[in-house]
């Protein structure tokens, strides 16, 4: 009695072996195990639930549902499951569906606000707008007059174009909490949305009385000058508000926050610098403040300045560790400015932190495939991959490099299959077209006609890029036609002002082949002291001899 029979033995060994070919990616595999255990124990909710997250990373929306339906069924108080299921209507537009779930949430744990608002979330994406707002007043009845609930209504009402009950939603606010300057700048930003200058305007006078040293009302009333025009007037009046210590960083930011914005649209760099004279300022007035140090280290990056961008970054980690995206732009400039070994270590840090972003995962395998650990890349690679779900852009971006490290790893499957991965999502990308014709110019043999048409297609795309230019001209170098290849690695050479090794080892290549061997030998040399060695490249210049 209570004995676990052998069979029961079993399905444990089949679950067991079917999560470890998960967690090493092998999402086949896992599937297959996955539904093997299913057809001996069809009413399992954990494994239905397992297998609908592989179906959900392979792209498999229809069974993903299905399985997560039967997982949610079966266990309708299991807050994951009845979560994920909801999440996979969202991936496939089902909002009715979403918020019958939240609502059979909100039935289970009525004290769970979060269900509740979830709930109302996905009836106003079903178009319910109504239905919602009324979840708004019952949740509100509960919890009180509260920001959160009110802002929801406010932005309803807005959407609905009822103007009056938008204002009236924010007036109950105020009237409840008559000190709290916050909630009347709730009503002069919507009377500014709304276009009615002159009630702004009396709402920042009336928060002045309450508030005397509101910044943002002060910086509001000073609106006047950015309106006209004047840019100098406008930064030279902000200054003094940043050299004043009480007022709020956070205000401060909040103030200058679209020039940054602009700066990083436009990359006007004459903005950036009379930005950072001001922004500096932050630096001696909060010298304990992350944000000081986080804002100045953007505007550098946008600068070009990302070495010392880079140190600022530190310094705001240094403050406060826990913001993620500085973290995440620190790694981007370590990318850049293509220090693998900062960014190996830095990444891994981060994921101390943040286990489950996907974009550390990828910034962690470009490092390693820097550091031409290209086993250790496609690992991170896959991880980024497994969690990029919502993600495009980071797919997109995997695909790509798990396309140029499986590559290196001679695994040219594998490499093609994430490479048209890449051409589905984008098919008109230079990156994934430049890179897919590098990676098959590499190989011994491959489609190289296939290479030439997306190398070419790639620099008419976004042409004077040196990269792409180099990639044409290695295609062309293979497919030996040296003359085409000497002027499109000639332009490379032109164009890229960091003098990379690769690209004058490959115009040494195609000089040489055109019989200018001494001309070919420079380039090569030039090609070696940029390389710090190598020991092919040593030789080629002694035997004066391509292999």
């Amino acid at each position: 009695e209570g004995r676990i029979t052998e069979e029961e033995i079993k399905l444990q060994e089949l679950f067991i072996a079917a999560n470890a070919e998960k967690l090493r990616g092998n999402f086949e595999k896992s599937i297959e195990l996955f539904e093997k255990f299913l057809e001996e124990d069809k009413g399992n909710g954990a494994a239905s639930y397992e297998l609908a997250r592989l179906y959900d990373v392979e792209e498999q929306n229809e069974k993903a549902v299905k399985l997560a339906e039967k997982a949610a069924q079966g266990e309708p108080t299991n807050i994951w499951y009845q979560m994920f299921l909801a999440d996979l209507y969202l991936k496939t537009n089902q909002d009715k569906e979403a918020a019958k779930v939240y609502e059979t949430l909100a039935e289970y744990y009525p004290d769970e606000h979060d269900f509740y608002l979830k709930w109302a979330y996905f009836l106003v994406r079903a178009n319910d707008t109504e239905k919602a707002i009324k979840i708004y007043d019952d949740l509100e009845k509960k919890m009180g007059i509260n920001e959160e609930l009110t802002r929801r209504k406010h932005s309803l009402y807005l959407g609905l174009g009822n103007y009056k009950k938008a204002q009236r939603e924010l007036d109950l606010l105020i009237e409840k909490y008559p000190d709290n300057p916050g909630y009347r700048h709730l009503l002069a930003n919507f009377f500014e949305q709304t276009g009615d200058e002159t009630a702004a305007k009396n709402v920042y006078q009336e928060i002045l009385k309450i508030a005397p040293k509101d910044a943002q009302a002060k910086l509001a009333l000073a609106e006047g000058t950015k309106k006209s025009g004047n840019r100098t007037d406008y930064l030279n009046r902000l200054m003094d508000i940043f050299q004043n210590p009480d007022v709020t960083i956070d205000a401060k930011i909040k103030e200058i926050f679209p020039l940054v914005t602009q700066v990083a649209d436009t990359g006007d760099k004459q903005l950036a610098a009379e930005m950072l004279e001001l922004v500096y300022v932050l630096e001696e007035v909060h010298p304990n403040d992350a944000k000081s140090y986080s804002i100045i280290g953007d505007l550098l990056y946008y600068s070009d300045d990302k070495e010392n961008a880079l140190k600022y970054y530190k310094k705001t980690l240094n403050r406060d560790e826990s913001v993620y995206l500085v973290w995440e732009q620190m790694l981007y400039v370590l990318a850049d400015l293509k220090d693998y070994d900062q960014l190996v270590k830095e990444s891994e840090n981060a994921l101390e932190l943040y286990p489950n972003q996907g974009t550390i995962f990828y910034l962690n395998g470009m490092g390693y495939g820097g550091q031409k650990k290209h086993k250790d890349a496609v690992s991170s690679l896959k991880q980024a991959l497994m969690m990029a779900g919502k993600n495009p852009r980071l797919k997109f971006q995997t695909h790509i490099l798990l396309g140029r490290e499986y590559n290196a790893l001679k695994q040219y499957d594998e490499s093609d299959k994430n490479f048209e991965e890449a051409l589905k999502l984008n098919p008109q990308d230079p990156v994934v077209l430049n890179s897919y014709s590098l990676s098959l110019a590499q190989r011994e043999t491959a489609d190289l006609e296939k290479a030439r048409q997306m190398a070419e297609l790639a620099n008419d795309i976004l042409p004077n890029r040196p990269g792409f230019q180099n990639t044409y001209g290695l295609v062309l170098y293979r497919l030996k036609d040296y003359k085409n290849a000497e002027t499109w690695l000639q332009k490379a050479v032109e164009n890229s002002a960091e003098k990379e090794a690769d690209i004058l080892e490959n115009y040494g290549d195609a000089l040489f082949k055109l019989g200018q061997e001494e001309n070919a030998v420079v380039y090569w040399q030039k090609a070696l002291k940029l390389s710090g060695g190598n020991t092919d490249l040593e030789k080629k210049i002694t035997d004066r001899k391509i292999n």
